[in-house]
């Protein structure tokens, strides 16, 4: 048996994409903010012991994890279209979710009322480039600390880009099931190989 050399693989070779994963991953965050959502308004007594006080220590780094990872996955895959036959109709289906999902807007500190309405791109890149995450609460009593408080979905996403300040509101109600949406869609076409650039593994 002679065994080739896997540099001469036939086929153009991009990253891999694994569309399960990256439902795996939006799942994952999904279930972490909807947890958060679950404990909104509980007492104190409601939320004493172990697996409370890890949930409220670790649930946004977790998070943060999850969208950082989704973002580079998604933003990759789109670099891998960006030469492929199927970016057209890649970017007419973006176009058309975007009717339904309402991911959030982008602004600028110096034009803080002119806001536009956020592209699927530009919320993978600006995930990516934060440099400040911070995660919008809700409680029972927004004066009072004795109650614990609950993710609303909204991610208020801030940094730089050639000295000019940006700020984001990214949804995760819609940015999440957006995700998966490509994922789900763009999975079974992506099994073949030759047509797709070896995508999945």
């Amino acid at each position: 048996m002679t065994v080739e050399n896997p540099y001469w693989h036939p086929f153009y070779k991009p990253h891999t994409i694994d569309f399960d994963e990256i439902q795996d991953i939006c799942f994952k965050a999904f279930c972490i903010f909807k947890a958060s959502q679950a404990l909104e308004g509980f007492a104190p007594e409601g939320v004493i012991g172990p697996i409370y006080d890890m949930f409220f220590q670790s649930a946004e780094m977790k998070l943060n994890a999850h969208l950082l990872d989704l973002a580079v996955r998604m933003r990759t895959f789109e670099d891998v279209l960006s030469t492929h036959e199927m970016k057209g109709e890649y970017d007419e289906y973006i176009r058309s979710r975007l009717d339904h999902y309402d991911i959030g807007s982008l602004g600028a500190s110096e034009a803080p009322a002119d806001r536009q309405d956020l592209a699927f791109r530009d919320a993978c890149n600006k995930i990516i480039h934060a440099e400040d995450v911070r995660y919008v609460y809700n409680g029972s009593n927004a004066h009072d600390d004795d109650y614990s408080w609950g993710m609303t979905g909204i991610v208020e996403i801030s940094g730089k880009s050639r000295g000019r300040e940006w700020d984001v509101w990214l949804s995760l109600e819609d940015f999440l099931p957006l995700c998966t949406d490509i994922a789900q869609r763009f999975d079974s076409s992506a099994s073949d190989n030759t047509k797709y650039g070896n995508l999945t593994c």
